[in-house]
């Protein structure tokens, strides 16, 4: 669902310098509150949505959980209670699919 996601050994991530903002293409969507923690929406579609930075360990892959999302993708406005399950977990990020539908 999110190959973009994918981790090679190649290729270092580069990230940006902290206290220096990030390019425009990675500008956040969002918020996702899970818990008390709140996150930056990286990504975001229909069928999920991308954590990044995930620097927590609240859940895990393969995990359903509850979230309050505030995120606007284009036209479409994602906000509420929600369900979703963890795709996967890599380089700081967290890929989710919404069990909830929005539309």
């Amino acid at each position: 669902m999110f190959d973009f996601l994918k981790t090679s050994t190649k290729k270092p991530v580069r990230r940006s310098a902290p206290g220096k903002p990030r390019p425009a293409a990675a500008q956040s969507k969002g918020t996702v509150k899970i818990d008390r923690h709140v996150f930056n929406v990286r990504e975001l579609n229909r069928k999920g949505f991308i954590l990044d930075p995930y620097d927590r360990d609240i859940i895990i892959a393969g995990q359903k959980f509850r979230f309050e999302i505030d995120a606007r993708d284009g036209e479409d406005i994602y906000k509420g209670r929600a369900e979703a399950v963890v795709t996967k977990i890599a380089s700081g990020a967290l890929a989710a699919a919404f069990l909830t539908k929005f539309f």
